[in-house]
C-alpha cells in the first residue's frame, strides 16, 4: 500500500495504467481524473510526507498494491443497510460520505445496527471543501468507475486483499475524559438543548459558558474501553450543536484540557508506529485537529492522508486519527 501526494497527471497516469486506488482531492480535480478502479473524496487539505497543506490542485492517493480484487458500490441515505454488502472473506471496506448530507446524517444514527458492521474493517472518512468556500460548495464523493460525482451518497469499496495481508482499523485519539462532571442527554440527535449533569437537570449551553468550557475539546465517551469524541460544532444562546450525534442515556465528560495542543499531538503520532512497515499504513485526520494542531507545514510521521470533515471506523468519529495498518503473514 503506497500512499503518494500526486498531480492530477501523475494519479491519471496510475489509473490507466490500471491501479486500484483511493483518491482524495478538491472536487473540481477529481472531475479530470479518467475511469478506473478508484473512488474518490472531495478534500483540499492533506497532511503530506513534507507536512500538513491546503492545495486544491494535488490529489491524494493510497494505491492497494496488496489488493487482488474490488467492487464499488453507491449506496443512497435510504439503503444504508447494504452498505456492508458485497464484502470480501479477507479484506476490508473503504467509505466516503459527503459532509452536510442526508446521508451521513443517517449513517451517524444508524451504523451500530447495520448488519455484520463489526465482522471485518469499515473505515473512511467524510468529505469536505475548503473552509473559506462554506455555504458556497457542497462536498462531493465519486464513481472512479464512470467518474460521476454524488453530494449525497456514500461511495463504498470493497477490497479483497491477498492471502499474505491482513487489515486492522484503529484510532489515535488525544483526547481523555475529565471525569468530574457526568453528562447525559435525554434524546439521540446531533444537538441538545437539556441534559443531565452530575444528575441534576441543566441548560446544557448555559452550563458550558459557565464552566468557562473549551470548546476546541470534545465531548468524550467510552465505547468497550475506546475513547470516542463528539465535537461541539456551536454554543449557540438556548442549545448546542455538535458534529456527530449524542447518544440518549450514553454518559459523556468534557475532555481534559491539553497544555500545548500541536506538541501533545506530535508526542501522541510518534508513539503509535505501523504495525508493519513494510505493509502500510492508511490513515486519515480530523479538520478539526489540523486547524487546532497548528498542522499547516508541520509533519506527522508516518500518518499522512487526507484532513476530513469527520472520521469512519465502524461509526462516525470527530477529532480522531482514524488507521487501516495492513499486516503481513499467512492468513489461510
Amino acid at each position: 500500500m503506497r500512499n503518494l501526494f500526486l498531480t492530477p497527471a501523475e494519479a491519471a497516469e496510475l489509473i490507466a495504467g490500471g491501479a486500484m486506488m483511493f483518491v482524495a482531492g478538491s472536487a473540481e480535480t477529481l472531475a479530470t481524473l479518467p475511469r478506473g478502479k478508484w473512488i474518490g473524496g472531495s478534500t483540499p487539505y492533506f497532511v503530506t510526507q513534507t507536512g500538513g497543506r491546503l492545495d486544491a490542485s494535488g490529489v491524494f492517493c493510497t494505491v492497494l498494491d496488496e489488493a487482488e480484487n474490488y467492487r464499488i458500490e453507491i449506496v443512497p441515505a435510504g439503503k444504508l443497510d447494504e452498505l456492508t454488502k458485497g464484502r470480501f472473506a479477507n479484506g476490508f471496506s473503504y467509505v466516503l460520505i459527503p459532509a452536510f448530507s442526508e446521508t451521513l446524517q443517517r449513517f451517524a444514527l444508524e451504523a451500530q445496527n447495520l448488519p455484520d458492521i463489526y465482522a471485518q474493517p469499515l473505515i473512511g472518512w467524510v468529505t469536505g471543501i475548503d473552509l473559506a468556500d462554506l455555504g458556497k460548495a457542497k462536498p462531493v464523493v465519486v464513481d472512479g468507475r464512470d467518474g460521476r460525482a454524488y453530494e449525497d451518497a456514500a461511495a463504498v469499496m470493497h477490497v479483497a486483499l491477498n492471502r499474505t495481508r491482513s487489515a486492522e482499523a484503529d484510532i489515535v485519539n488525544l483526547f481523555t475524559p475529565d471525569e468530574r462532571h457526568a453528562i447525559s442527554f435525554p434524546t439521540t440527535g446531533f444537538s441538545a438543548s437539556r441534559c443531565t449533569i452530575d444528575g441534576v437537570e441543566r441548560d446544557f449551553a448555559a452550563w458550558l459558558r459557565e464552566v468557562g468550557a473549551d470548546t476546541a475539546l470534545p465531548l468524550v465517551s467510552c465505547y468497550a474501553g475506546a475513547v470516542v469524541n463528539v465535537s461541539l460544532q456551536a454554543v449557540h444562546e438556548d442549545h448546542v450543536a455538535f458534529y456527530a450525534p449524542v447518544i440518549a442515556g450514553r454518559t459523556y465528560h468534557l475532555a481534559e484540557r491539553v497544555a500545548d495542543y500541536p506538541r501533545a499531538y506530535g508526542v501522541l503520532c510518534a508513539a503509535q508506529p505501523p504495525q508493519d512497515e513494510q505493509a502500510g499504513t492508511l490513515s486519515f485526520n480530523c479538520i478539526l485537529n489540523y486547524l487546532h494542531a497548528n498542522l499547516e507545514g508541520r509533519k506527522t510521521g508516518h500518518f499522512v492522508g487526507p484532513v476530513t470533515f469527520g472520521e469512519i471506523a465502524y461509526m462516525l468519529l470527530n477529532q480522531t486519527l482514524v488507521r487501516l495498518d495492513l499486516r503481513a503473514g499467512n492468513v489461510f
